[in-house]
């Protein structure tokens, strides 16, 4: 996995804390991370990386030639940055010139996550696009896997088949009667792991960081080190 869309057809399911907790551990464990805000207009992981203030350029920017790929992405920490989403949609945002502008940044970083928006409109399929795998993420609810189903066959219909899934704000008293086998029978998505339901990670929306040691950013870290080829067993109990 390289460049890696996280994608759900549903918001609210945490798609770009997963993608601001994977970007921080990756790096931190000395790998070179680029996070690409896909959500055009409302944008979002800028703020929960803290680094509104300091984005020049965005993605937009890049694919129009209005600057350097270079200077188009944001430094947040070592080894990781953010490449913005532009704040209006143009025609000139093709999947081909939007492929090409992430494809410079192909030996410069390990990992390029795209965090795509809710919905399968312009930036799901920009994403879809220019991307080489996919981690479908979603909650365990009927409503979020119907909707976790459908952008996995979407994703799939784009030709891209090492697609995996992520059960997020898992809560082990709510849903303790899941069946996690049938679940992932249902998205049709190979299974990287659970994450909990934290407060910790509700708290990272207002852009605190993630404690190392919580439940969550545990669980997180198993999933990264999951991307990164490890041979991590699944727990045979579920959080």
């Amino acid at each position: 996995m390289k460049v890696i869309s996280v994608v759900s057809a549903k918001g609210g399911v945490g798609k770009s804390t997963f993608c601001v907790g994977m970007g921080r551990l990756l790096a931190l464990h000395d790998k070179r991370v680029l996070l690409v805000d896909m959500d055009i207009g409302v944008r979002s992981l800028d703020i929960l990386l803290g680094v509104s203030e300091r984005v020049v350029y965005n993605w937009g920017d890049l694919v129009k030639g209005n600057c350097d790929f270079r200077k188009a992405v944001t430094e947040v920490a070592s080894n990781l940055y953010l490449l913005a989403a532009p704040i209006d949609f143009s025609e000139e945002y093709s999947e081909e010139k939007f492929k090409k502008a992430i494809n410079q940044y192909l030996k410069d970083f390990d990992y390029i996550f795209l965090d795509s928006p809710a919905g399968l409109e312009s930036g799901f399929m920009l994403a879809a696009g220019a991307t080489d795998s996919c981690i479908v993420i979603s909650t365990p609810d009927a409503i979020s896997i119907r909707a976790a189903s459908y952008a996995a066959e979407k994703m799939k219909k784009s030709g891209i088949s090492d697609i995996r899934l992520v059960v997020n704000k898992f809560n082990k008293k709510i849903h303790k009667n899941i069946n996690v086998d049938e679940f992932i029978d249902n998205v049709g998505a190979q299974f990287l792991g659970i994450v909990p339901d934290s407060l910790e990670i509700y708290n990272s929306v207002n852009g605190k960081k993630i404690p190392y040691d919580c439940k969550g950013n545990q669980a997180f870290l198993r999933v990264s080190k999951r991307i990164s080829g490890e041979n991590v067993p699944f727990r045979t109990k579920l959080l």
